[in-house]
């Protein structure tokens, strides 16, 4: 029976990571690699964080565990919620070892708010609303966290997502190498002070840094290592950790997903289904046109004008003022009798105005469904960029092809993948005042975009007892793998009935013959959980909201 610790990276890539391990500035990374294994890990798709860490959870797809982004649609209109622990159908693999009477600890991941009451400790990550919340079980314990490290922050928000001045970037690295800090200083006292079979903690600032910062990297400026220096310390942090671990303790590294630049250019995809006949705005007076545009006009100017101390209170108290919320934009200005497809959940994913599955849906299911779909996977093939003629998206998969399992009809219809992840989608009519007339347009400076995104493929590593030591390991590995890994490394049955595998490449062929990977059938299902609100307060909704806006999730 042996111990695990898993370390995530949260946006970890060997693009960055590779190099700076050569150069000397990772040292314990560049221990754990030398003497396991490392490969690539392949994130699911779309490769965003909710999704992301609940295939990790669970050892499924989203087809099946439920979660398809950071909010999910409301039965019987077209609004939207978000998404958290309460939103997962099956049993996660805490829940399971608990089960087993395994202790397990939690410290920062994704989607483990409200957490679950277990045999261990549960420090809940990003879908937690703040620190004011009860975001640790057991509860007492919430007290003894802010006791040990008084400056803990579950997500930090830097700048409310505008870092528009040299003063706010100093301010947001500071903000993220103490969030690390503090981090840290929870994990370290958890593994002296508490009792543990799996421990998994989540590092949230090398994600939050490289959504802010990519575009210095190899610049001569003052913020071109704002990056590395948020790795670094991460690395000092994970090799403190390792100073505590036995050598009967396995470890894993990992990421959810890995990162990359930015392109120059955004695709308005709800203009773009309007011009080709698929979407209709409602039609208002010119009275409320000329209202709204003046609005915005107004709104727009102020933001250009506003010191950023007033920008941030201004975006605090009222998020929605720069871009309207996706679903406020569908409740109000879609004109649902005459739109046929509209953009989803995220604006990269696309949903059929289904007769019988939508309030107000016109499109019949089957034949007209199938040929509309087929269509437009044909014309956003087509589209390029303007400048250059090159492919704007690199994919459109339907659902089926991506999912599978009970809840895969919950899905978007489409999911839209811009070439090498890099283009951003936005959603809704073109914002006024801003010069955005095409579909495929330059990103006007004056508006926030993130300069560093997701993409497809994040890392992996693995060492300790019975994981031998190679370079290159056939991958890239699964992130659904990781969950039945965790399993056999802990010497118990392996659940039956999970999408990913155990990696045993990665393991001593005599320790594999001495003891071969067995299954049993557990019950995967969860019961008894109430999924109908995801949050109790739209108090707390809104502090999320705030957060995934200021990280370019939402539009």
């Amino acid at each position: 029976m042996g111990r695990v610790i898993c370390i995530g990276l949260d946006g970890g890539t060997f693009d960055l990571i590779e190099p700076w391990m050569e150069a000397g500035y990772l040292p314990a990374l560049r221990e754990i690699a030398e003497q396991g294994v490392s490969a690539r890990l392949r994130s699911v798709i779309l490769p965003f964080t909710p999704q992301a860490w609940t295939s990790f959870m669970t050892g499924v797809n989203p087809g099946i565990h439920g979660i398809f982004g950071f909010k999910e649609m409301r039965k019987g209109d077209y609004g939207f919620q978000f998404v958290n622990n309460r939103s997962i159908r099956v049993k996660t693999l805490p829940r399971l070892l608990d089960e087993l009477k395994k202790r397990v600890i939690s410290v920062n991941i994704p989607m483990t708010y409200p957490p679950d009451p277990l045999n261990g400790v549960i420090v809940a990550g990003m879908d937690a609303p703040g620190v004011e919340s009860n975001f640790v079980y057991p509860l007492e314990m919430r007290e003894r966290i802010l006791e040990i490290s008084p400056g803990y922050e579950v997500h930090l928000h830097i700048g409310a997502g505008y870092l528009d001045s040299d003063r706010k970037r100093r301010a947001g690295i500071r903000g993220l190498l103490d969030m690390v800090e503090n981090r840290e200083r929870v994990v370290l006292h958890l593994l002296k002070e508490h009792p543990w079979d799996f421990f998994a903690v989540n590092f949230a600032a090398t994600d939050q840094v490289q959504h802010h910062f990519w575009r210095y990297l190899g610049g001569d400026g003052e913020f071109n290592d704002a990056i590395l220096s948020v790795y670094r310390r991460v690395d000092a942090a994970v090799g403190r950790i390792r100073d505590r671990l036995d050598d009967q303790t396995s470890l894993i590294v990992m990421s959810d997903h890995g990162a990359g630049p930015a392109s120059e250019w955004v695709f308005f995809i709800d203009e773009w289904l309007r011009e080709q006949g698929y979407l209709h705005f409602a039609s208002r007076s010119p009275a409320k046109r000329l209202l709204s545009g003046t609005v915005r006009l107004g709104l727009n100017a102020l933001s250009r004008k506003l010191p950023s101390s007033t920008k941030d209170r201004l975006m605090r108290r009222f998020p929605g003022l720069r871009t309207r919320s996706q679903g406020f934009i569908r409740r109000s200005l879609i004109d649902w009798s005459r739109t046929r497809v509209f953009s989803g959940e995220h604006p990269a994913t696309l949903r059929i105005n289904l007769r019988s599955r939508e309030p107000h849906g016109i499109v019949n299911p089957g034949t007209e469904e199938r040929q509309l779909r087929d269509r437009l996977i044909s014309d956003l093939a087509e589209l390029t960029i303007p400048t250059t003629g090159e492919r704007l998206v690199e994919g459109v998969y339907p659902k089926e092809a991506l999912y599978h399992g009970p809840y895969r009809d919950r899905a978007p219809d489409l999911m839209v993948l811009t070439a090498g992840f890099g283009h951003q989608i936005r959603g809704g009519p073109y914002p006024a005042g801003l010069g955005y007339d095409q579909t495929i347009c330059r990103k006007n400076p004056h508006e926030f975009f993130v300069n560093g995104v997701h993409r497809l493929h994040g890392l992996f590593m693995a060492a300790g007892p019975h994981v031998v030591s190679r370079a290159d390991p056939d991958g890239p590995f699964s992130i659904m793998d990781l969950c039945p890994t965790v399993f056999f490394m802990m010497g118990l049955d392996v659940p039956l009935g999970l999408d990913g595998r155990v990696l045993e490449g990665i393991f001593d062929k005599d320790h594999l013959r001495e003891n071969p990977v067995k299954y049993r059938d557990y019950d995967l299902t969860r019961t008894g959980e109430a999924r109908e609100k995801s949050y109790d307060r739209m108090e707390d909704a809104q502090k999320i909201e705030t957060v995934l806006r200021g990280l370019g999730y939402l539009d």
